[in-house]
């Protein structure tokens, strides 16, 4: 029985076998039939170009072209100012981003969804915003930056790593030359995490601490720094001028080397010291009315005037300090910290000044005028000095001590260091 069912088995599989032979075996002979009762077809050109390969070969990327930059056109990245907070606490976070600004192509971010009111941190609460600052460009990036406050709020994160979420950034790419802006794309921003109540979260690789510092606080810095450095050199500025002060009033105490000669007073000096003494008489003219004696030392005080007026020497002798005044003379106080007592004296007359006046000496109209009223007063007042006064010449005694208090006045105001400086000046361009 089992012979006979292996002899059926391998009959059925030789016909299976032949079968398939007659099957098969006619298909290499029907090109053949085919061309025997068809023309040949000429080929084609294109039947004689090679057969193009099925995967283009890898190109190298050429390199880009002078004011291009082959690099990603924006990128941005989070920053916190602590790794760890706690439930409830407020934290600072920063938002940088670089786009491209430069060629013919420029990134336009959309910064409306990066303003705080409008960002979503869940389960992070934005509190509010930092302060607005301007973008800074360095070629060929420009840098945007956002500053928040955040705090986490619920209590089911403890010991945990809780990542600030990815944030979507939308931006086009626009045309330099033709001003058209491109389709919106997006730029993912990775998510950042926090660790609730531990030192440093888990995933972190650097746990080096982040600088705080911000582009608001860096400007900050610069305006501090810029108004202290100013300060700075204003103080210095104030300080060179006191020392040149400090230094000349040294020279000056140590220029003289006998003890009996005295640095001659400027002429601002001996006017203010003629317009002291004139203010004395005033005063006691008003109060017991005019004397001899008073009349003198009215015209002691306007030769010393009179004579500076027109240029000429004005005698200064050092004396002691109890010594007495001489007819004719005024005693000055000078010096520092060292007080010296030098006696001042005038030869002016209004003959001499008027004659200096008219030989060429150089003076502008209201010095003139200043001399020429002192020449008068010393004239009416010299009268009055050596002769008999009478009350019906207190008047005019008094409008000649005015008059000339008032041109010694204006002497004085010329030499003063704004008139000096303006008559220096007129001179120099060559105006009268």
């Amino acid at each position: 029985m089992n012979k006979l069912l292996l002899t059926w088995l391998a009959v059925i599989a030789l016909a299976s076998a032949l079968h398939a032979q007659t099957t098969v075996a006619p298909t290499p002979a029907a090109p053949a039939s085919s061309a025997s009762t068809k023309p040949a077809t000429p080929p084609s050109s294109a039947a004689t170009k090679p057969p193009a390969p099925a995967v283009p070969p890898s190109v190298a990327p050429l390199p880009p072209k002078a004011g291009e930059v082959a690099s990603d056109p924006i990128r941005c990245w989070w920053k916190a100012d602590r790794t760890a907070v706690r439930v409830g606490e407020r934290f600072g976070l920063v938002l940088t981003c670089a786009v491209i600004k430069t060629g013919p192509i420029t990134v336009e971010p959309v910064l409306n969804q990066l303003e705080p009111g409008a960002l979503s941190l869940t389960p992070f609460e934005v509190v509010s915003g930092g302060p607005k600052v301007d973008d800074v460009f360095v070629p060929p990036w420009r840098y945007i930056q956002r500053e928040y406050v955040l705090r986490l709020l619920s209590d089911g994160f403890f010991g945990q790593d809780v990542a600030i979420p990815s944030l979507m950034v939308t931006y086009n790419l626009t045309s330099a030359g033709t001003g058209q802006q491109g389709r919106d794309q997006t730029y993912v921003l990775p998510a950042l995490p926090v660790r609730v109540l531990s030192l440093v979260p888990k995933g972190a690789g650097d746990i080096r601490d982040a600088s705080g510092l911000t582009f608001a606080s860096v400007e900050s810095r610069r305006f501090r720094a810029s108004v202290a450095t100013m300060a700075a050199w204003i103080s210095f500025a104030f300080a060179g001028v006191m020392v040149l002060f400090a230094l000349s009033r040294v020279v000056g105490l140590f220029r003289v080397s006998k003890a009996h000669v005295v640095k001659p007073l400027p002429a601002t000096s001996l006017l203010r010291a003629s317009l002291r003494v004139l203010a004395q008489v005033k005063e006691d003219a008003a109060r017991a009315g005019w004397t001899s004696e008073l009349s003198r030392r009215a015209v002691a005080a306007l030769r010393i005037a009179g004579a500076t007026a027109v240029g000429k020497r004005v005698a200064q002798d050092f004396v002691a300090g109890s010594a007495p005044e001489r007819d004719g003379q005024l005693t000055v106080s000078t010096g520092w910290p060292k007080r010296k007592t030098v006696v001042l004296s005038a030869a002016a007359t209004p003959t001499t000044i008027t004659s200096e006046l008219n030989n060429g000496f150089r003076a502008d109209t209201r010095t003139r005028s200043s001399a020429e009223s002192i020449a008068q007063a010393i004239g009416v007042l010299s009268a009055a000095a050596y002769g008999r006064t009478s009350p019906s010449d207190n008047a005019a005694l008094d409008a000649a001590l005015e008059e000339s208090t008032e041109a010694v006045r204006q002497l004085r105001a010329g030499t003063m260091w704004p008139r000096r400086t303006a008559a220096a000046l007129r001179a120099y361009v060559g105006l009268s």
